[in-house]
């Protein structure tokens, strides 16, 4: 008799999230098969899993408290006992589908997928459960245990998507950019009565009048940023307090559990005389899911404070989400390349148009991320100016850089977005509300840097303050002249790179991006209140009286991590000294970075710090 393996969890396991990632083989087995999957203690239904060469994934949902579950292949019965205990965290990820006020909430999709309002909220909210397994496994790999976040849920501690009825009219909203959309959603939901808790959560919204509508008597676009130029009311913008994307591939998205395994290997083209097509130029079903349910996850990983990365999720690493949830082959037999076994293609190729294959003629597969300032689009652009002619570089998706946080607006609040458009002009946009009175100040500047336009509404002037920094995340910055400081200790705790083995190629999280999950405050549950002084700097000096426990620099403006140090002992050290000699890998011509610290009850500073300031000795 064949023995049943699992390999990532066992026996009696306390898991915090609702749809565990069961990973295992068949003993002495190499061909493929089926494994049947089923809660007993739920009475779900028996779902069937792809054995391929011996080895599957298989998803099972969980109900709180102990559950049995049951594995079968052939005559062969595994029974495991998990264990899902809710963590009851103060915040939590709120999702939320946007309908406008005069329609009727269904999303752009073939005819024959179901795109009610009822599925939209189906797909969100199993892509929500997904993200969050991915998290906890992708955790898992970093030595950090199954951390992950909480989704918010009813009282049976079911997983949820809202409904949300925007004042905005169908036409006005597909008349706006990704950026006035995200600025809109984010007074609207934060100011509205529909909502309670709306301090303690961050916003995982989907809206659902994304259209693509590109003209019938030319050929379909081929360029990522062609196909955006004939599709309204989408965006990929996260930060603050709000993740916000388009719907223009939900409907490759599974409804259901059991749907998950054929839609992350869906083989059929996207038809893009009809639909948008989202997958990085790899055109198919399946890359549109992985990559649109990737990019969400990146959006909502700047809303927990995370920069761009050189690999993983906050790079361009999305795109493998699939990865996660599937067997990857081991080899290519002529008899799967019509099952078109897209991960042993490479990263950059073309082929020919033929059943099964991969088609994208002259264009790569290109690795620019959804958000401006990913490295990829730099060193594209550097292959593109070396005259490859076989790389094409398409306009960068309009983008958002959110400087202050998320939070109701009070009696003063200032949010400052700049934003890259896609002809290259920059926009920048000011904020302010004090009290019933708000002002928008707006700049555009072209790609030569001059002014092209500039408007002010209902100005006002806030004062400033002259003080020691102490910004948290969830703080609007604030210019401030630092103060002087206790010396630090002599010495710092250097980060040495754990060995780490990241498994599914570029879905993982960056190792500075999971340290600073690890400390999070919307992945702990701390005791104490948040700190009034919370963690704050003053020349070359960081100091917080909770201990420090990530210091990690990005570049300025861009934003993209290159050095961190780390501090996981029981007994962090209270001050850190930022010396220049410690710096590795610092952008030539730097003259100023970005300071992200975090201590140990998941307060957060981030401010910019001039290389003048960092203490040389």
């Amino acid at each position: 008799m064949m023995r049943i393996n699992v390999y990532n969890v066992v026996n009696g396991e306390k898991l915090p999230f609702h749809l565990p990632l069961l990973i295992g083989d068949i003993d002495l087995m190499t061909e493929d098969g089926e494994v049947d999957v089923w809660n007993a203690s739920s009475q779900g239904p028996k779902i069937k899993w792809p054995v391929v060469e011996g080895a599957f994934k298989a998803l099972v949902k969980l109900i709180p408290g102990d559950n049995l579950i049951n594995i079968q292949f052939e005559n062969d019965l595994l029974q495991l006992r998990l264990i899902f205990k809710f963590t009851h965290f103060q915040y939590f990820v709120r999702p939320v589908y946007i309908l406008c006020s005069d329609d009727d909430g269904y999303f752009q999709g073939p005819e024959d997928e179901d795109c009610s309002p009822d599925s939209a909220l189906e797909r969100i909210r199993l892509g929500a459960m997904l993200i969050q397994t991915f998290t906890a496994e992708k955790m898992k790999e970093h030595g950090f245990g199954r951390q992950t976040f909480q989704l918010e849920t009813d009282s049976n501690y079911e997983p949820i998507c809202h409904i949300f009825q925007s004042r905005l009219t169908l036409k006005k909203a597909q008349s706006m950019t990704g950026s006035e959309l995200w600025a809109y959603f984010a007074r609207e939901l934060v100011t509205s009565s529909t909502f309670s808790e709306k301090e303690n959560c961050k916003w995982y919204c989907f809206m659902s009048f994304t259209r693509y509508n590109p003209p019938s008597d030319k050929e379909p676009p081929k360029a990522h940023g062609d196909i955006l130029h004939y599709t309204k009311g989408h965006t990929a913008l996260g930060g603050g307090g709000l993740a916000l994307f388009g719907t223009g591939n939900l409907h490759t998205w599974a409804e259901r559990i059991e749907e998950i395994n054929f839609r992350f290997t869906d083989c059929r083209k996207i038809d893009r005389a009809k639909f948008m097509d989202d997958s990085a130029y790899r055109e198919y079903h399946w890359a549109n899911y992985a990559t649109g349910l990737g990019a969400s996850l990146h959006e909502l990983g700047h809303t927990f404070d995370l920069a761009h990365t050189p690999t993983g999720i906050m790079a361009r690493g999305f795109d493998d989400l699939h990865k996660v949830f599937t067997v990857q082959r081991s080899k290519m037999s002529a008899d799967h390349r019509s099952y078109c076994s897209r991960e042993s293609l490479p990263r950059s190729f073309s082929s020919d148009d033929s059943e099964g294959a991969m088609v994208i003629n002259s264009y790569s597969r290109r690795y620019q991320d959804v958000c401006y300032g990913s490295p990829y689009r730099k060193a594209a652009h550097r292959r593109s100016s070396s005259g490859n002619s076989n790389i094409y570089i398409a306009p960068s998706p309009l983008v958002i850089k959110l400087e202050p946080g998320f939070r109701p607006l009070k009696k003063h609040s200032t949010i400052s977005i700049r934003v890259q458009n896609y002809d290259g002009t920059e926009t920048h946009q000011t904020i302010v509300k004090d009290g019933l009175s708000e002002s928008i100040s707006q700049v555009t500047l072209g790609q030569n840097g001059k002014l092209i336009s500039k408007s002010t509404k209902r100005e006002r002037h806030p004062s400033n303050s002259s003080t020691c920094s102490s910004v948290s995340s969830s703080q609007s910055p604030v210019r401030v002249i630092p103060s002087m400081l206790p010396n630090s200790p002599t010495h710092a705790i250097e980060f040495k790179l754990p060995n780490i083995q990241y498994t599914d190629d570029g879905a993982h999280w960056y190792r500075s991006s999971a340290v600073l999950l690890k400390f999070h405050r919307w992945f702990n549950k701390y005791l104490c209140p948040e700190s009034k002084k919370q963690v704050y700097i003053c020349g070359s000096k960081i100091k917080s009286s909770h201990g420090i426990r990530l210091v990690e620099l990005r570049t300025d403006p861009d934003g993209l991590v290159f050095h961190h140090w780390e501090f996981l002992l029981e007994t962090p050290p209270m001050e850190f000294t930022l010396k220049l000699s410690r710096v590795k890998d610092l952008p030539p011509d730097a003259k100023a970075v970005t300071v992200l610290a975090a201590d140990s009850q998941g307060n957060i500073l981030k401010k910019k710090v001039f290389l003048s300031d960092f203490d040389r000795s």
